[in-house]
C-alpha cells in the first residue's frame, strides 16, 4: 500500500510563474519519483488565481483541491491585526473552509502532511493530527525579510510596523517550527537559524531545477528584472536600482537598455521616463524574455531563503549579477559562476563590463548552468530527500 501524503499549501502550483509556484511544482515532480499517494490542498486568492484544472493537467496522479478566498491586505484588516498577536501576513491565510475540510480527516489520515511554508502554519495542529508526521518545508526565514525592509524603510510610522510584524513572524516561526516533526529549509542558511531554536531535525532540501537550452549569445547592452512586483523586497531593490544604480551606468554606456517583466506592480510604482527603461508587465515565456535581454539583474536589499528565479535563470545559461542577499544560498562572493556586488558602485562597475562585453556575459552564464545543475539538479535533490524522509 502507497504511503497517503498531503500538502498544504497557499496557492496552487501550476501554472509556475513565480518563484514560489516553482519551489511548490518541483517539490511535487521530485515527490512523484517516490511510491507515494499525493493530495495537493491549495489555497486560492482573488489576487493570485489559477485554473485548479491546470494543476491537475499537470499532475493527473495527484488529488487537489483548492479552496478559493480572498486573501489581499486590507487597511481596515491591518489595523485590525494590531489588536492581535499573530502576525498579519499569517492570519490573512486563515480560511474557514480549509479547516473544516481538514477536520474531517480522521486522525492519523495521513503518513506525511507538508505544510508548504509558514503562512500555511495556522493550519498545524490540524496536520499533527491527521498525519503520522508533520514537516515544514521552509521557504524562507519569513521574519528576516520583514526586518530588512524595516531596515531600509525611511518613514518612521511605516518602520516601526514592519519591526512590529517581524517580532511576531519570529516568535510564529519559533513556535511553528517547535511543533512540526521535521523541517526541510531550501537553503543551507536557514537550515542553520531554525537549527539555533528547535529540536526538530532540520534538513537542507533544495528546490530541484531541470536543465534548459541556453541562449547562443547575449544581447549586447540590454539587462532585465524578471519576478513578481507585487513582493515588497522586490519592488524595494528596483527602486533602488533605479534611482541609484540605472542613471549612473546611463552616463557610461547611454545606449544601454533595462528591460522589467512581472505581476502585479502597485498601482502607485512608478516607472522614470526617458532612461530606456522599458516594461512588459506579465510576460508568455519567462525563459525567452530572459534569452532576448541580456543579463538579469537581481537588486534585492531584503529577503530570506533562495531566490527561486536565480536557480532558473542559470539553469537557462542566463548571467547574473546581484547583491549578496539577493544570492543568499545559491552564489558567494567568491563565485566564478555568477558576479556577487556588496555596493552600488560594485553593481555599476560589473554592468558596465558585462552591457559592454556579452561574450564574456555568455561563459558566465555557461558557467552558472554547469553548476547548478551539478547542485540543485533533479538528482541531487532527490538524493536528500531519500536521506532525510522517514
Amino acid at each position: 500500500m502507497k504511503n497517503k501524503v498531503l500538502i498544504l499549501s497557499n496557492k496552487l502550483p501550476y501554472p509556475s510563474d513565480d518563484g514560489s509556484s516553482i519551489a511548490m511544482a518541483r517539490l511535487l515532480e521530485t515527490l512523484m519519483f517516490k511510491e507515494l499517494e499525493l493530495y495537493y490542498f491549495a489555497i486560492n486568492t482573488d489576487k493570485h488565481f489559477k485554473d485548479l484544472e491546470v494543476s491537475k493537467t499537470h499532475q493527473p496522479d495527484v488529488t487537489f483541491e483548492s479552496f478559493t478566498w480572498n486573501t489581499s491586505p486590507k487597511a481596515s484588516t491591518a489595523l485590525g491585526n494590531l489588536a492581535t498577536s499573530l502576525p498579519y501576513h499569517v492570519s490573512r491565510f486563515y480560511i474557514p473552509t480549509l479547516l473544516k475540510r481538514l477536520e474531517a480527516f480522521e486522525t492519523d489520515s495521513f503518513h506525511t502532511v507538508v505544510v508548504e511554508g509558514a503562512f500555511m502554519g495556522m493550519y498545524v495542529s490540524e496536520a499533527n493530527r491527521i498525519g503520522q508526521q508533520t514537516i515544514l518545508r521552509a521557504h524562507n526565514v519569513e521574519h528576516e525579510i520583514w526586518q530588512r525592509l524595516a531596515e531600509n524603510e525611511q518613514n518612521p510610522l511605516k518602520r516601526w510596523y514592519l519591526n512590529l510584524q517581524s517580532r511576531r513572524l519570529k516568535r510564529f516561526e519559533t513556535q511553528l517550527s517547535q511543533a512540526v516533526d521535521q523541517i526541510w529549509c531550501i537553503s543551507e542558511k536557514d537550515q542553520k537559524w531554525f537549527e539555533s531554536i528547535t529540536a526538530a531535525a532540520a534538513s537542507f532540501v533544495p528546490t530541484a531545477v531541470l536543465p534548459k537550452p541556453g541562449p547562443t549569445s547575449i544581447q549586447a547592452l540590454r539587462c532585465h528584472h524578471l519576478g513578481a512586483l507585487d513582493w515588497a523586497p522586490s519592488i524595494q531593490g528596483l527602486q533602488w536600482f533605479m534611482t541609484e544604480i540605472w542613471p549612473q551606468v546611463l552616463e557610461r554606456v547611454p545606449r544601454a537598455e533595462f528591460h522589467i517583466a512581472g505581476n502585479n506592480p502597485p498601482e502607485n510604482f512608478q516607472f522614470p521616463k526617458g532612461q530606456n527603461i522599458n516594461f512588459h508587465g506579465r510576460v508568455k515565456d519567462a525563459t525567452a524574455f530572459a534569452h532576448h535581454h541580456g543579463i538579469s539583474v537581481i537588486p534585492l536589499l531584503a529577503g530570506s531563503g533562495m531566490r527561486i528565479k536565480i536557480l532558473e535563470n542559470s539553469a537557462a545559461a542566463i548571467p547574473s549579477i546581484s547583491t549578496a542577499v539577493g544570492a543568499e544560498g545559491i552564489f558567494s562572493k567568491d563565485s566564478a559562476e555568477a558576479i556577487i556586488v556588496e555596493s552600488a558602485a560594485d553593481f555599476v562597475e560589473a554592468l558596465v563590463v558585462l552591457l559592454e562585453q556579452p561574450e564574456r556575459a555568455l561563459a558566465l552564464g555557461q558557467a552558472a548552468k554547469e553548476d547548478i545543475l551539478n547542485r540543485f539538479g533533479m538528482r541531487p535533490t532527490l538524493q536528500r530527500i531519500e536521506k532525510v524522509w522517514s
